[in-house]
């Protein structure tokens, strides 16, 4: 659908995840691969990180407003597996999982606020997001997702090698916090920053598992009272996003690799990225 789309003419603005760093080779910088896809026929690259940056303002503001007053927690709600598993499994804490849009949709929205007629193709690491777009509420925002490994697939067939491509810069940049979503940990930290930038010295406990395993002892936890107060971050997957079944390199690269690209941001924090949408 993807490529019949591209192929009609139909302007296609790709959100890629931030996870997306170090996955192509140590010489595919994220310039090159942005070059990449523009050269699919891709008409915008953007980051998907914008839409966390997004995401952590409206939970950070969730979590002052509802903990502890309204609920004894709030699990944080980027990792769409996660979410799901959460309240499918302990559906009396169901509520306490934040309502923000993942980056991936608080993304999607924006383009299509600016570009009504675009098309949105998500880039990631993650097969659970090809679920999440077919949900009502997200399939107005969100036309396609593609694992970085079928994005790989689209090179190949297009015999694109981005080693010799030129740099491009991303467009709609994210904050150093918003790129590091993609690392377990990364999402706390990131809320973390913007509760305390409205409060400070507020002490916010931090609660977090990766896998799915991991995650539902925590939610064990959650149950017996021992999370209240809690910013509790789940990930499915180990090490969080950069451990995707889509991703083509190990964790530990990927992982430093997001570091580097996160640390060349000029935005440290989600309140300072002066971005639309907040």
């Amino acid at each position: 659908q993807l490529i019949t789309a591209i192929r009609s003419g139909t302007p296609v603005y790709a959100a890629i995840a931030p996870s997306f760093a170090g996955q192509f080779g140590p010489l595919a910088t994220p310039g090159k691969i942005v070059s990449g896809i523009k050269a699919l026929g891709i008409s915008r690259v953007i980051e998907v990180g914008w839409g966390a940056d997004i995401g952590s303002v409206q939970e950070a503001e969730e979590f002052i407003r509802e903990v502890p007053a309204h609920k004894p927690f709030l699990g944080t709600s980027c990792c769409p597996s996660w979410a799901m598993f959460a309240r499918r499994t302990q559906p009396q804490l169901a509520d306490c999982i934040a309502r923000s849009y993942t980056p991936m949709v608080a993304a999607a929205k924006q383009v299509k606020a600016e570009h009504a007629d675009a098309g949105v193709v998500f880039i990631g690491p993650c097969v659970a997001k090809k679920l999440e777009a077919l949900e009502p509420e997200v399939s107005p925002y969100v036309d396609f997702v593609i694992t970085f490994e079928e994005l790989m697939g689209l090179f190949s067939a297009r015999m694109i090698e981005l080693n010799e491509l030129e740099e491009l810069h991303l467009q709609a940049y994210a904050s150093r916090d918003g790129r590091n979503y993609a690392v377990a940990g990364g999402v706390a930290q990131a809320v973390t920053a913007c509760i305390q930038a409205r409060q400070p010295g507020r002490e916010v406990p931090v609660m977090k598992a990766d896998t799915l395993k991991e995650c539902g002892k925590m939610l064990q936890l959650a149950r017996a009272g021992k999370a209240d107060g809690c910013l509790m971050e789940g990930m499915a997957c180990p090490g969080g996003c950069v451990g995707g079944p889509g991703t083509l390199t190990m964790i530990p690269r990927g992982s430093a690799a997001v570091k580097a690209f996160a640390d060349s941001s000029p935005y440290p924090t989600a309140d300072d990225n002066p971005l639309p949408g907040k």
